[in-house]
């Protein structure tokens, strides 16, 4: 597919999470990704479906007391710092985002983690790492803002040992925006510096030429399409009582929305949550050749 959108750079997508990401922690229950619920009539808050989503994902890493994970794209901090917490790893994070980094290590910190929890400013497509550093690696929606996966994929399999697990979370496009929908789409990408989202079939591909052999590919866009509904509502909610960057206002203004009340605004996009999805998240797991 393509679509007329800025390409995200390190750059710009780190200087995008310093000064947004606190907001959208905020408004995502602590963490800064989707959240995983059971289905239309679960009304779990998003703390809850996000640490779902987590937890996902560490029992994909699996990894054990001892083990070495690298947690690509760190947000806060939260997803590694409970890996940690209950498989007994040492974990470290590593984000393109000063604030991020300085906002996990505090968790880390506080959790009384720090021993055997870090993390540093780095960029995934260029890891400050020797070969075979760790044991595993997860990527919980961090990928998704970078362009070239097979770059980002390839450092990963590099650092990790042969054998290793790696487990990432991806956006897919399910049907090609056009017209207006394309352009809202666009706008979209931009606001949260997003990559175009990959077609499923391509992860074989990409994971061929990164030196990594796929287990797993988990479609999972039916449990996560929830999450711009509740997203955009507390963002909408949110910026009624405090000023916020100029980042979470593009965000919102992406996604133009009725003046109506929030019970009728989340009726109606329930509504159109019933019917096909534009972009498909998926969890793949893997292992390094």
């Amino acid at each position: 597919m393509s679509v007329d959108y800025k390409v995200p750079t390190p750059e710009s997508v780190g200087a995008f999470y310093d000064r947004a990401n606190t907001v959208i922690a905020h408004v995502q229950g602590g963490n800064m990704h989707y959240g995983y619920w059971t289905g239309p009539d679960d009304d779990s808050d998003y703390e809850t479906a996000g640490a779902r989503l987590t937890d996902l994902m560490i029992e994909r890493v699996d990894a054990r007391p001892g083990d070495r994970v690298l947690d690509v794209g760190c947000g806060p901090g939260r997803p590694g710092v409970r890996l940690a917490r209950t498989s007994g790893a040492g974990v470290l994070g590593i984000s393109v985002s000063e604030q991020d980094v300085r906002l996990a290590n505090e968790r880390a910190a506080a959790e009384g983690l720090a021993g055997r929890v870090g993390f540093q400013v780095a960029d995934m497509l260029d890891l400050p790492f020797a070969a075979d550093t760790f044991d595993h690696a997860m990527a919980l929606e961090s990928i998704v803002h970078v362009p070239d996966r097979v770059r980002a994929l390839s450092e990963i399999s590099r650092v990790v040992r042969p054998g290793g697990r790696v487990v990432l979370t991806d956006f897919t496009v399910r049907s090609v925006p056009g017209g207006r929908t394309g352009e809202t789409f666009a706008g979209v990408l931009d606001s949260w510096r997003a990559a175009e989202p990959v077609r499923v079939e391509d992860y074989q591909g990409f994971a061929e030429q990164a030196g990594l052999v796929i287990d797993e590919i988990l479609d999972i866009t039916d449990n996560t399409k929830y999450t711009g509904l509740w997203t955009y509502l507390e963002l909408r909610r949110y910026a009624r009582e405090n000023a916020v960057p100029a980042e979470v206002q593009q965000i919102i203004d992406a996604v133009p929305m009725p003046d109506v009340s929030d019970e009728q605004l989340v009726a109606g996009w329930k509504k159109l949550l019933d019917g096909e999805q534009m972009q498909g998240v998926i969890i793949v797991r893997a292992h390094v050749a």
